[in-house]
């Protein structure tokens, strides 16, 4: 079995302020970016060209991403998420709600749930179908700085400036458990492709694996910058994190140790995506730039 990964860089893209987030498309073809200075925009992977931007927010853009149709979701600072057709143009629906800035959002790999988080402390679904309001989950005791939803759509993690991560149910619209360990907020969270496991990105230096059921599995090696977001890849192996010092870190889920190291951005990273055939990386930084990544592994 492989147990090296390579990162090569291919190309790099630009925004006119910070870029907070990037996603590729379900068929692999078009890479979405996010930034502060209040747009998205589409990149063509094939020509590396841009395709079109998505403009209607009014103020940063800290998320966007894809439902399984192909349909994108942005959220922004302006207290508002959108959705737009796959091929850019005018948003097809706006969700608002948020009582202060909203700082995260995810999109649900199957379905059509989203979530969201901010300022007010509470996580927010939304059906992307029907363009309603699903629940206001309440719990945090500080702002919302990271969502994630699993992909069969069935568990929903938030990430707080509370130190905390809570899992809840949005069927019932409960909550399942409290997870604590971190020392500092939490900034980042993925699901695995197989919803077996969560990893949890921390401004105390470290990220931590845990169980879908909120079980402590490794702490990797904990480093002096805060880690602002992680990734897994599709076939599990290999779990990618960003810091505050514009390193990339690859780590295996048995390895507390990272494996390899990149000195990707001028600063922080605060987005990492995995094209869905795991050959390609993208990450995003407050230097403006986002950066295309070959993946290979021997």
């Amino acid at each position: 079995m492989p147990d090296t990964l390579r990162l090569e860089r291919l190309c790099s893209f630009t925004h006119n302020n910070a870029v907070y987030w990037t996603a590729f498309s379900p068929d692999g073809e078009t890479l979405a970016t996010a930034s502060l200075d209040n747009t998205a925009r589409l990149w063509n992977l094939s020509t590396r060209e841009l395709l079109g931007t998505l403009i209607g927010h009014g103020d940063g853009v800290a998320f966007v991403g894809y439902l399984a149709d192909g349909r994108i979701v942005t959220a922004s600072l302006d207290q508002s998420l959108k959705c737009w057709p796959a091929e850019g143009g005018a948003a097809l629906m706006t969700f608002s709600g948020h009582q202060g800035y909203l700082t995260c959002a995810s999109a649900a790999r199957t379905g059509t749930l989203l979530a969201s988080g901010g300022f007010d402390k509470t996580v927010r679904l939304w059906d992307a179908q029907s363009n309603l309001a699903v629940a206001v989950l309440s719990g945090h005791d500080d702002t919302v700085q990271c969502v994630a939803i699993n992909n069969v759509g069935k568990l929903v993690a938030s990430g707080s400036e509370d130190h905390s991560i809570r899992l809840w149910d949005p069927e019932s619209k409960s909550l399942l458990k409290t997870i604590t360990g971190h020392a500092g907020a939490i900034e980042g969270l993925a699901f695995s492709f197989d919803d077996r496991l969560l990893a949890s990105a921390s401004a105390d230096g470290s990220v931590r694996l845990w169980t879908t059921a909120g079980d402590p599995v490794t702490v990797f090696e904990s480093k002096s910058c805060r880690v602002k977001s992680v990734v897994f890849s599709p076939n599990g192996r290999w779990l990618v994190s960003g810091s505050s010092d514009g390193t990339l870190r690859v780590w295996q889920p048995a390895n507390p140790r990272a494996v390899l190291e990149i000195p990707a951005h001028k600063n922080t990273i605060y987005g990492v995506a995995f094209s869905p055939d795991g050959t390609l990386f993208a990450s995003a930084g407050f230097d403006r730039t986002i950066h295309l990544w070959s993946v290979t592994s021997e």
